[in-house]
């Protein structure tokens, strides 16, 4: 699965957070170049590293590498699970303006999405 997640050619990254040999989290990102845009896909952070600022580290991480890949628009979806919660403040603390979606594939199940200028 990585090697389809990681391919920066396509400009599809996935970078990981370590702490003492241990993984603590990992974000996967990608960028449209011709859309100026990006997006996080993935962010996970090992329970035991909750709450250290891992995820948002993460995600600045990831909003400089898209920023230098030429994104204006970073997009961020939770799912709109409210289990989601925390990364919907993470998203809003990095800037973002939450947005509901509906799907135009006849799914009615609302999701949030974040949008962050990378500036």
């Amino acid at each position: 699965m990585i090697p389809e997640l990681h391919k920066p050619a396509d400009h599809r990254f996935v970078d990981v957070a370590e702490d003492e040999g241990s993984v603590a989290g990992y974000v996967g990102w990608s960028v449209e170049p011709l859309r100026e845009r990006g997006t996080i896909n993935l962010l996970a952070v090992t329970p035991a590293f909750r709450g250290g600022h891992i995820g948002r580290e993460l995600c600045e991480h990831a909003i400089r590498g898209m920023k230098a890949l030429g994104a204006k628009i970073v997009e961020i979806g939770t799912g709109g699970d409210p289990l989601h919660a925390p990364a919907g403040a993470l998203y809003e603390s990095l800037g973002c303006t939450l947005i509901p979606w509906r799907s135009t594939s006849g799914n009615s199940r609302p999701v949030v999405e974040g949008l962050r200028r990378a500036e």
